[in-house]
């Protein structure tokens, strides 16, 4: 029995081994309607290869070909999941600047996914362009530019540091710890390449074992950090331990106290705070007055002097009387 798929679909073969029966019953697929079809193959072959191009395959991949170069031909075919849907009430250089940092983080992900070197040093460029943007521009005009964002990571992402970034500023922390906490801002859900985009784009609510997966990120992330000699030591600690708490409730490790950085502090209250204010298809966008009695209740869990000057700072501006409206 031939079965139903979806309308949005392209099937994907592999014909080492593959079979008349199982040609056959690609054929049977493609009889229904005309998916498109991309194969995998030993170019040398002669059968293999033979099999796809009888079958209409619209690329034929070299089943030796690294898993980084395939996604890239991949991505052409499939169009950009990074790429950033900009308005014209964005200037060009803030649309410069959330582009190249897609982008970048797009690259990061896909190095986190083959086990290729992770390009920090065009991730901390990024991070620096955020940085002399909203010092330009004002934090609004990022988070203006960056909801429109199709993909809930990328939105998110980028919004977390644009909070980071700026409250940084705000603290008048020195260079080098803004530059951390941009960075430590655009890797610390980077553990979630590991997880499937049914679970993070998930239009309802998640199942406990869906939670779960999805609360071992930052166990991830240590996984594909923990080798890297080019992380700096403070986007480390952001990656991993951003969902501690300071009364050790939080996770992976159960930190408390003082062994949770200030950077990790920062970046803890300005990730909440993101989530709360985005608007997701399963919930609407909270007042960042709602999100923040929300998080002034949350006593013991977060550090009480960082998170009343971040409320007063945001309160104080025209952004206090904004709903996010990322889609």
């Amino acid at each position: 029995m031939t079965p139903q798929l979806p309308g949005k679909t392209i099937i994907i073969a592999d014909f080492l081994g593959a079979t008349a029966a199982d040609v056959q019953h690609i054929k049977n697929l493609r009889e229904r309607t005309p998916y498109p079809l991309i194969g995998f193959a030993d170019l040398k072959n002669r059968q293999q290869v033979m099999q796809a191009r009888e079958l209409g395959c619209q690329d034929v991949f070299d089943r030796n070909e690294h898993l980084g170069s395939v996604l890239l031909k991949l991505r052409k075919l499939l169009g950009d999941y990074a790429r950033p849907k900009l308005t014209g009430r964005c200037s060009p250089r803030m649309a410069e600047t959330v582009t190249s940092a897609c982008s970048s983080y797009a690259l990061m992900s896909s190095a986190a996914l083959t086990n290729a070197p992770l390009p920090f040093a065009k991730l901390e460029t990024s991070a620096n362009h955020i940085a002399n943007a909203i010092e330009a521009e004002g934090l609004n005009a990022w988070l203006s530019a960056v909801e429109l964002h199709h993909s809930h990571t990328f939105c998110h992402t980028l919004m977390v540091t644009g909070h980071a970034t700026n409250f940084a500023q705000l603290l008048a922390l020195s260079k080098e710890e803004q530059s951390l906490l941009g960075l430590g801002g655009l890797v610390h859900d980077l553990g979630k390449v590991k997880i499937p985009l049914s679970i993070l784009d998930k239009p309802g609510k998640l199942s406990d074992g869906e939670r779960q997966l999805i609360n071992k990120h930052p166990v991830f992330s240590r996984e594909i950090l923990k080798d890297s000699t080019e992380v700096p030591a403070g986007a480390y600690d952001i990656a991993v331990s951003h969902h501690e708490f300071l009364d050790g409730s939080g996770y992976p490790d159960g930190l408390k106290g003082n062994e949770i950085s200030e950077l990790v502090r920062i970046t803890t209250i300005c990730d909440i705070y993101s989530a709360l204010t985005e608007k997701r298809a399963y919930k609407d966008a909270m007042s960042p007055r709602q999100a923040f009695a929300i998080m002034m209740d949350m006593k013991g869990k977060l550090d009480d002097r960082l998170l009343r000057t971040f409320r007063d700072a945001v309160l104080s501006t025209e952004l206090g009387q904004l709903k996010r409206t990322a889609t």
